[in-house]
C-alpha cells in the first residue's frame, strides 16, 4: 500500500504545479492560492507514505536511497506549509513541487525496480535517528533557499528585462526572496549542526567518509551565512551560492 501512497502523492504535485503554471499563465494569480491546499494534500500521502516504511523497518524511514528522496521532499513541504506565508512566498509551493515530483518519480522507479524490503536495525539508537533525521531536515530547508535563489533570479532578470511578463506580477517582492533565503540558510545551518552534534553520541561510529562529507555541507553553508552577517553578500550572488550548495549537498547524498 505504501507505493501507492507514493503515487498518489507524486500525481498530487504534478496536477499543482500545472494547475499553477496554468493560473499564472492567463494572469489568475488568486487560483494559485489552491497550489498551497494541493501541497497540503500531497503532504498526508507523504505522511502515509512514511509511517508505513517506518512500521517496515522499524524506525525512521531513511534506509535506502529512494527513502531519502522522499524524506527530503518532506521536509521540503512541511517547511513550505509551515513558513510560505510568514514568509509572504505563496509562490515558493509552485516552485518546489518540480523538485519535488522529479524526486518522488524517481523514488517510484528506484523502489519498483529493487525495493530493499525491511531493514530493521538490531538495536535503535535514538541519536542516529536524529542525525538523519535532523540533517534530511536540513536539506528540505536548503531545497526551498535554492527554490527562492531561482526565483529571485527570474524576478531579478524580469525587473532588468523593461518588459516584464505576467510572472513578474506573480512573483513576491524581491526584498521578501532575499530575506527568505537568509532564513532559510540560518534555519538549514541550525538544524544540520544539531544533526552533526548528535553523530557523535551514536553507539557505533559514522564512518569517516560519511562525516566528511556532513561536515562539508555543513561548512560551505555556515561560511555562506557566517559572510552574510559579517559582510553582506549581495542578493544575486547568495541566490547563485544557495543553488550551487544545494546541487553540491545533493552530490554528498550518494555518499550519506
Amino acid at each position: 500500500m505504501d507505493d501507492w501512497y507514493l503515487i498518489i502523492s507524486t500525481l498530487i504535485f504534478l496536477v499543482g504545479f500545472l494547475l499553477a503554471v496554468i493560473s499564472l499563465r492567463r494572469g489568475r494569480k488568486g487560483e494559485v492560492g489552491l497550489n498551497f491546499w494541493l501541497a497540503a494534500a500531497g503532504f498526508i500521502f507523504q505522511c502515509l507514505f512514511l509511517r508505513e516504511r517506518g512500521e517496515l523497518h522499524g524506525r525512521c524511514p531513511i534506509t535506502n536511497g529512494a527513502e531519502v528522496l522522499v524524506f527530503i521532499c518532506w521536509s521540503v513541504v512541511i517547511l513550505y506549509l509551515a513558513l510560505g506565508k510568514a514568509f509572504r512566498l505563496s509562490l515558493l509551493g509552485v516552485f518546489s513541487m518540480p523538485l519535488v515530483f522529479v524526486f518522488q518519480l524517481i523514488a517510484i522507479i528506484s523502489l519498483a525496480a529493487n525495493d530493499p524490503g525491511p531493514r530493521p536495525p538490531e538495536t535503535l539508537d535514538p541519536w542516529l535517528e536524529m542525525h538523519a533525521s535532523m540533517s534530511l531536515l536540513a536539506y528540505g530547508a536548503y531545497g526551498l533557499a535554492c527554490i527562492a535563489g531561482i526565483m529571485y533570479l527570474v524576478q531579478n532578470r524580469q525587473l532588468k528585462s523593461h518588459e516584464p511578463g505576467r510572472l513578474f506580477y506573480s512573483l513576491p517582492p524581491i526584498k521578501y526572496l532575499s530575506d527568505a533565503i537568509i532564513r532559510l540558510l540560518v534555519i538549514g545551518t541550525v538544524l544540520i549542526s544539531v544533526g552533526i552534534i548528535a553523530a557523535f553520541f551514536m553507539q557505533v561510529a559514522p564512518e569517516a567518509v560519511h562525516l566528511a562529507a556532513s561536515g562539508a555541507v555543513w561548512l560551505i553553508y555556515f561560511v555562506i551565512v557566517l559572510v552574510q552577517f559579517i559582510r553582506r553578500i549581495s542578493p544575486k550572488r547568495l541566490s547563485v551560492l544557495a543553488i550551487g550548495a544545494f546541487v553540491f549537498a545533493l552530490v554528498t547524498l550518494s555518499v550519506l
